[in-house]
């Protein structure tokens, strides 16, 4: 099996099976744990390399569509394994972040988590599976890293690996052991990788693998004859529990599609070479690894969850900390594992939303607050006081959980605000659901609308299922199941094993041979440069992708548009359409009836549109500015969510709770526009250590990944991000900056939409002609017409209000629309009634008012049309109400009638309907309606 961790393992019983009190020569905290393993190595010549993010991205830049989120520390490292990029160093060793969702309804028990940490060691064709064997067993027995009893260990290896099994022998016969009884063979669906790729595939690299397993059992571990079905028989019991994984990559598996019109038939194999070099990866899973040397019953027993727990018993209510009941510890689980997850998420740009991983990130942070609120009694906003905890326990390590504190605070806040107003509707939905299953005599609440309350109200299905058997209404279940698993499907992302290599490549197209591996951009401070055309990709007849050795066109990254221009060659010249960038190869979009053929190898001049690029330099520079100066005037929980800058505008999102005043933005107007006019230098450092940069005090740009060196833009002491873009010289070259617009982009996200230079400057031009064309309306100036404009305003206001006069005056009489008496008296009470048709509101309102003036015995009801609709407007007074009449509930009984509703207070109260042709046949139900309402 590959890379397995807490609660993977298809057949692996719950850890409640095995208490802690076996034998274990030493105990570390998590955190001695991965700091161990990462020297061990480290004396092994391994160069620490940065895990890779969530969002999986490989080491030459390249998103793996084929994933939702990185669930191991190979996926970076995808191209090395392949040999398309080379590693700076050929064995590595990280620390990955790794999420995995398949399993988030089953978070909350002994072994399942949602956000876990796998340790690993690479080597990219230097030692190979003997070495890696030898490191292992070192790791884990000497005494000076984990000191395990070799007694208690075992090993799992492919059938046919004989390699594997010398190398474990040579370690397990020296302690007194018969390696027979210890090393396991297993075929190809749990001890190859990817599993089953032996015979099955998929194309790409593959190899036999090595699982280690650690005897858990209070029990002695097995002495003497042992068999391999005795072994089996002991793991599906619990007794031994794997903890690594060792895959030593050497093939590389070929073949084709047996249906391509049907790919889930699978593949016929072609063949099986060798690579050119062969590869170790492993997987190391830190949470298991822990249970391991702890002796702990559960995952969430182990040390890096006490300060999360800590936290989470300080927020539960006395009633809930008096339950020592499995329900409480289950949510208290669920909220401990979901805030890791969550914040982790967070701080890398994920942040909640309606779709993909933001999807993922909503779903959680609501489950989370809802086990608060539901099963421990936390009623104020407590998911954010949570992180505390988290930063207690892994703070230290992950950095980025202190410099994005303000933005992960402030995200966990909103969304905790806005789910729980979202709960408050799903509560009136769920009402109004069950009202119209009792009025139609169904029994039934459709699967749909219980998963619709779960999956965007945050209903569980019990919940729901509760509240409903109180109306004796059963729920649809099986339509429920349905709409969970198109939800999971929605969440899993792809992780079939065709999603391997999916996403790498190892070339396409032509090439010549000497072609380098990424393009070497030189744009910086040019607009024009030679090249040679060193790869060419069709795309359809006459359009082509090129890639040249070097060039001065920017590929379109980090948020900047691309370039646009030409290639100038021997007897050609090609339009370049657009500029992008792929695994560090820039390639020009262009269209030509010239063949691919004769463009191969051509030495071509690149000249990039100059007036284009300039007005992006303006935008991206600005862009920089806008951050500075939201950050100043709104507080550092301000951080880049996503941008576009291009030649016409620029587009900045950030991390903010709530719509900016016309006064912040103002101001930060104001100070980017100051700087503007400072013309104050911009200073690029190239191939600065990033430890520098960060004590320079450099913005990262949210969620990216970056490696040791890195290009730093300085605009002074306003600003210091950390950027490949392309900028002006000064800050003088931008010239105004404006701000269109100012809006929401997503739930804790908001947008700015803003123009620099010409842009700029021909906004100005056409607010001119604007204003001037309204002052010549009102026969003014352009000086003069704020207060032209008041006059206009104060006129109609005088007109409407002698209109709403003369119009509650000729409402005063008449009779109602369909001949019903206007008074009625009913037991002492007298009722007023009134269909006025087409009418303003308000002086029907107020002709309701008059009628009720003087009279506490009074009950008054009124209706006006218009747009297609129905308004009822209801009036009780106070000895009316003292007598049962609620002009609240009168307004909504009649206004059912015009298929609508409504309601309000017992003494006044408005409603409205859709059918307009029921409007007299509603109002002269009132009568009927107050007689019943009286005592």
């Amino acid at each position: 099996m590959r890379h397995s961790f807490i609660g993977q393992r298809s057949n692996a019983p719950t850890l409640q099976r095995f208490a802690g009190r076996y034998p274990l020569r030493q105990e570390m905290n998590v955190r001695e744990l991965r700091e161990k393993f990462l020297r061990f190595y480290e004396s092994k010549g391994h160069l620490r390399f940065p895990g890779g993010s969530l969002v999986p991205y490989d080491v030459t830049g390249r998103l793996d569509e084929s994933l939702l989120f990185n669930g191991a520390g190979m996926i970076q490292f995808k191209p090395y394994f392949r040999g398309i990029a080379q590693p700076e160093n050929k064995r590595l060793m990280t620390a990955q972040k790794c999420i995995r969702t398949v399993d988030i309804e089953e978070v909350g028990d002994n072994t399942h988590l949602t956000f876990f940490e796998m340790l690993g060691n690479f080597s990219f064709g230097d030692y190979f599976k003997d070495v890696a064997i030898d490191y292992s067993w070192e790791f884990m027995t000497d005494p000076q890293w984990l000191g395990l009893e070799p007694k208690r260990l075992s090993f799992t290896i492919f059938e046919d690996d004989d390699d594997a099994y010398a190398g474990w022998a040579k370690w397990i016969a020296p302690t007194g052991i018969d390696p027979s009884t210890r090393i396991v063979r297993l075929d190809e669906e749990t001890n190859y990788w990817p599993a089953g790729a032996y015979s099955k595939g998929p194309p790409g690299p593959c190899g036999p693998n090595s699982e280690m397993f650690y005897w858990v059992s209070d029990e002695p571990p097995p002495a003497g004859p042992y068999s391999k079905e005795d072994w089996q028989r002991d793991e599906a019991a619990g007794k031994w529990l794997e903890f690594w994984n060792d895959v030593f990559i050497t093939y590389d598996w070929q073949g084709h599609l047996k249906d391509p019109a049907n790919p889930k038939q699978g593949y016929e194999k072609d063949g099986l070479p060798e690579l050119p070099f062969r590869s170790i990866d492993t997987g190391f899973g830190l949470e298991r690894a822990s249970v391991v040397l702890g002796g702990y019953e559960s995952i969430y027993d182990t040390d890096v969850f006490e300060p999360i727990f800590k936290v989470i018993h300080g927020l539960v209510s006395d009633s809930s900390k008096a339950q020592n009941s499995h329900k409480v510890k289950v949510s208290k689980r669920i909220i401990a594992d979901h805030i890791r997850t969550s914040v982790f998420c967070i701080a890398e740009g994920i942040l909640p939303g309606n779709n993909g991983r933001s999807y993922v990130v909503r779903r959680l942070i609501r489950r989370a607050v809802l086990n608060g609120q539901r099963t421990l009694g936390i009623e104020k906003p407590f998911f954010h006081l949570v992180f505390e905890g988290l930063v207690e326990s892994m703070g230290g390590f992950y950095t980025e959980l202190l410099d994005r504190r303000e933005t992960i605070i402030e995200t966990l806040k909103g969304e905790e605000a806005l789910f729980r107003r979202t709960l408050a509707s799903g509560s009136q939905l769920l009402r109004a659901e069950l009202d119209d299953l009792i009025s139609r005599k169904d029994s039934t609440l459709s699967g749909d609308v219980a998963f619709r309350l779960y999956d965007t109200f945050g209903f569980p299905l019990e919940v729901t299922q509760e509240i409903a058997s109180e109306q004796e209404i059963g729920v649809d279940i099986d339509g429920y199941e349905l709409a969970l698993k198109e939800a999971q499907e929605r969440s899993r992302g792809s992780q079939d094993r065709e999603s391997v290599y999916g996403s790498v490549v190892a070339g396409e197209g032509l090439a010549v041979n000497d072609a380098p591996a990424v393009t070497e951009f030189i744009g910086y401070g040019c607009t024009e440069g030679e090249g040679r055309i060193v790869r060419i990709m069709p795309v359809s007849p006459n359009h082509f992708k090129i890639a040249l050795d070097k060039t001065p066109f920017y590929a379109e990254s980090g948020g900047q548009t691309g370039d646009k221009g030409i290639l100038e060659g021997d007897g050609f010249a090609l339009s370049v359409l657009n500029t992008t960038k792929n695994a560090g190869v820039f390639w020009h979009s262009v269209e030509t009836d010239v063949s691919a053929s004769s463009l191969l190898g051509q030495k071509v001049n690149g000249v990039v549109l100059s007036p284009r690029r300039a007005r992006i330099l303006r935008n991206h520079t600005a862009t920089h500015l806008l951050q500075a100066a939201l950050r100043r005037v709104l507080g550092p929980h301000v951080a880049q969510a996503g941008s576009y800058v291009g030649p016409e505008n620029l587009r900045f999102d950030f991390t903010h709770p709530s719509a900016m005043t016309d006064g912040q933005k103002a101001e930060v107007e104001s100070i980017v526009n100051a700087e503007a006019l400072a013309n104050t230098q911009v200073t690029t450092y190239v191939d600065l250590p990033i430890a520098e940069a960060k004590a320079k005090g450099a913005m990262a740009l949210f969620g990216e990944k970056y490696g040791d060196k890195v290009r730093m833009v300085e605009i002074g002491d306003f600003s210091r991000e950390l950027c490949g873009g392309t900028h002006v010289r000064s800050t003088g070259e931008i010239g105004l900056f404006k701000i269109v617009s100012e809006s929401s982009a997503a739930s804790g996200v908001r947008r700015i939409e803003a123009i620099t230079g010409e842009s700029a400057y021909e906004w100005v031009v056409d607010e001119t002609n604007r204003i001037k064309q309204a002052a010549d309306l009102l026969k003014s100036s352009p000086r003069d017409l704020v207060s032209a404009v008041g006059r206009i305003v104060d006129q109609i206001k005088e007109e409407r209000q002698k209109r709403e006069k003369a119009e509650t005056a000729s409402l005063s009489g008449g009779s109602s629309g369909n001949g019903v008496a206007e008074y009625l008296e009913v037991s002492g009470i007298s009722i007023w009634i009134k269909n006025f048709g087409e009418v303003d509101q308000k002086a029907a309102t107020t002709a309701l008012d008059n009628q009720a003036a003087g009279k506490p015995s009074f009950v008054g009801l009124v209706s006006v049309v218009g747009d297609g609709k129905v308004t009822f407007i209801s009036k009780a007074g106070p000895d009316a109400v003292s007598r049962g009449v609620h002009a609240g509930n009168l307004v909504k009984e009649v206004a059912k009638i015009a298929g609508g509703g409504g309601g309000g207070r017992p003494d006044f109260a408005t409603a409205g309907g859709k059918m307009v042709e029921k409007t007299d046949e509603a109002i002269a139900a009132v009568e009927k309606f107050v007689t019943a309402m009286l005592k």
